[in-house]
């Protein structure tokens, strides 16, 4: 079980004189990712979600600290083991597509993700894969600037399932995806779960979180106001801040 507890994360302003001050961007956030389920994380921009992940990894930037505890099963990740993690045990797929490196060919960089984590892939294995994603084989021949944002999130998708980490970190994994493609990628990461790997989706999609995540992680005001099943939010059996969100989706014909 990867287990977060008390995470508080500040960053640093400064004032006149250089003098620096420390203000809380995430408070007292507890939560459990059991091996098997996917725990979403909702919550608005700004909010510190993938800042959080970031942290989980030891990514912070350097006017940012941290303190509370993660541990796996039990055991609590140091600072120094945070970037032993990487990959091996925890994988993480960025937001952002500009992760993929712009001047070396998508097949050489899922090669050497295979490589880093110590996964033994032949070619074909990572070629199957990529048409799992609707990826063209010829793919990876293309460099990220041959791709469209969508195609980069898929390429980012397999990068990350292509090792054995059991726990998978995925920021807004679904941006840039059609809700055809976006479906498709998530039915894949539920498989992963019942495969034994857990995973912690950050997303501002609460729709689709309550298709294919098992509990739903509500963040508000830097704090969880709440973790909440699917069943318990359409059954309005959740905070109000939780309903507001729900009650505002396009869906439930909400005309503000």
């Amino acid at each position: 079980m990867l287990t977060f507890e008390n995470i508080a994360i500040d960053i640093a302003q400064f004032k006149w004189l250089g003098v620096k001050t420390w203000q809380p961007l995430l408070k007292d956030i507890t939560i459990g990712i059991n091996p098997g389920e996917v725990v979403a994380l909702i919550g608005g921009s700004g909010e510190g979600k993938s800042i959080f992940l970031q942290n989980t990894l030891g990514l912070l930037p350097n006017n940012m600290r941290s303190s509370g505890h993660i541990s796996i099963n039990g055991q609590v990740i140091t600072e120094a083991k945070k970037s032993q993690l990487r990959g091996n045990t925890i994988c993480y797929v960025p937001q952002g597509v500009s992760a993929l490196n712009p001047l070396i060919r998508i097949g050489p960089q899922l090669k050497r993700t295979t490589k880093l984590s110590g996964v033994q892939k032949h070619s074909h294995e990572v070629l199957h894969l990529l048409q799992q994603f609707e990826l063209q084989k010829n793919i990876v021949n293309f460099y990220p600037r041959q791709l469209s944002g969508g195609m980069a999130k898929r390429v980012l998708a397999c990068n990350a399932t292509l090792t054995h980490a059991q726990y998978i970190l995925a920021d807004e994994i679904t941006s840039w995806l059609d809700d055809k493609h976006a479906m498709q990628l998530l039915t894949y990461l539920k498989k992963l779960c019942e495969q034994g790997r857990g995973i912690l989706w950050v997303t501002h999609d609460l729709a689709m979180a309550a298709k294919f995540a098992d509990r739903i992680a509500v963040l508000h005001g830097g704090r969880l106001e709440e973790i909440v099943t699917p069943s318990q939010l359409k059954r309005r059996q959740a905070s109000e801040w939780s309903l507001c969100l729900w009650d505002a989706l396009p869906e439930h014909k909400f005309m503000g």
